[in-house]
């Protein structure tokens, strides 16, 4: 029986004309875009350096500089004081004596 005769073939036909068959070569550009020489400069192959960072550590490094130079940058700090709060706006009375505090630096105290 010729191959092809029938409209299907076989698994033994297929594993038959499979043995037989041979794959293209690649074309020599493929090699080329997948290896390409080195080149003369050992700088090119400096700049070429990468590493992976796993995303939580680099979201972590971020946080980790962005408090850094915002705790050391001059910056007042945060006040955590929460604002006073009147049930009874008649019991506001008018400030007496103002007194203010002048604060130099934060590492001092005043």
């Amino acid at each position: 029986m010729e191959p092809f005769e029938q409209d299907e073939l076989t698994d033994r036909e297929l594993d038959r004309i499979l043995a037989e068959w041979k794959s293209p070569e690649a074309p020599a550009r493929l090699r080329a875009a997948l290896f390409p020489e080195e080149s003369a400069s050992p700088w090119s192959r400096f700049w070429n350096i990468s590493f992976r960072v796993p995303l939580p550590v680099a979201c972590g490094l971020i946080l980790l500089l962005t408090l850094f130079f915002w705790r050391w940058s001059g910056f007042p700090p945060v006040r955590t004081d929460r604002p006073v709060v009147v049930s009874n706006p008649s019991e506001l009375q008018p400030v007496k004596e103002i007194r203010p505090r002048i604060i130099r630096r934060q590492d001092v105290q005043n």
